[in-house]
């Protein structure tokens, strides 16, 4: 019997075979796998990225203005006789009110080139004065933290200011998108228990008998920073784009005997 040879450089039909069904369908999986793996990969980072983007910035302006009152606070002193923590010379005009939780009104010499010395020539009075904006997309209640100053005229303990309205302040955004740890609440006041010398919270119902009579000892701030606002979009509180914030200052009554050099911190 004669055998068919097969005509050469003509390929065999066993090396014309393409892939199999399944074969394409095997590839077609791994194909999509590898994809939704890499888009994965993809999402968490451009995530991570904006976490981390908008901690930076919280924690840029968080910083800047708790730095701010700490240090304009630190300068509460005004000359013998005063007080850094004092109820308001006169009834604040809304938006202003008066010390509480969300309104903090002290004196201060801060920048003032004198304010080292024993006798003070020029004092401001401040309100750093946190007022709600709108919620977050979490739905905690976001503000706008301002430190409204009025210069003052006169000597210690007497200094003299205009009326407390906005139209008469210098008013200075610290930062946006400020949330309250407490409902509407930055600052707690403390003064010192003359029995056991140790510094107790001032109820709010005290509070303005306290400053008015020159013994609040302690102020404390604490609130969290979401990043600065951006036109469009929804105050981001998201756990992890924010930064948390806190801080005190103690302050000192009486001077040292000489007179000079010293500080209400």
């Amino acid at each position: 019997m004669l055998s068919r040879t097969p005509t050469p450089g003509r390929p065999r039909w066993a090396e014309e075979r393409g892939f199999t069904l399944i074969e394409m369908l095997v590839a077609m999986v791994v194909g999509v796998v590898i994809t939704a793996a890499l888009l994965a990969i993809l999402e968490f980072s451009l995530r991570q990225e904006s976490r981390i983007t908008d901690r930076v910035a919280a924690d840029r302006t968080g910083r800047t203005a708790l730095t701010t009152v700490i240090e304009e606070l630190r300068s509460g002193c005004t000359g013998l006789g005063s007080a850094a923590i004092q109820a308001p010379s006169s009834t604040p005009t809304s938006p202003l009110a008066a010390l509480g939780g969300s309104n903090l009104w002290f004196l201060s010499a801060y920048g003032n080139s004198t304010s080292g010395a024993a006798a003070i020539s020029a004092v401001t009075l401040h309100d750093v004065n946190w007022a709600a904006t709108g919620t977050s997309n979490t739905g905690a209640q976001v503000g706008t933290l301002t430190d409204y100053s009025f210069a003052g005229s006169g000597e210690s303990p007497s200094w003299k200011f205009p009326s407390l309205s906005t139209t008469n302040a210098t008013a200075k955004v610290l930062a946006k998108n400020v949330t309250p740890l407490e409902t509407g609440t930055l600052f707690h006041y403390y003064r010192y228990n003359t029995t056991t010398g140790a510094l107790v919270e001032v109820a709010s119902n005290e509070l303005a008998s306290m400053a008015t009579n020159k013994k609040v000892a302690k102020v404390t701030i604490a609130y969290n920073q979401a990043p600065e606002p951006i036109t469009g979009r929804t105050p981001d509180t998201r756990e992890g784009h924010t930064t948390s914030f806190s801080s005190a200052v103690v302050l000192r009554f009486t001077p040292p005997e000489s007179g000079e050099g010293w500080s209400c911190t």
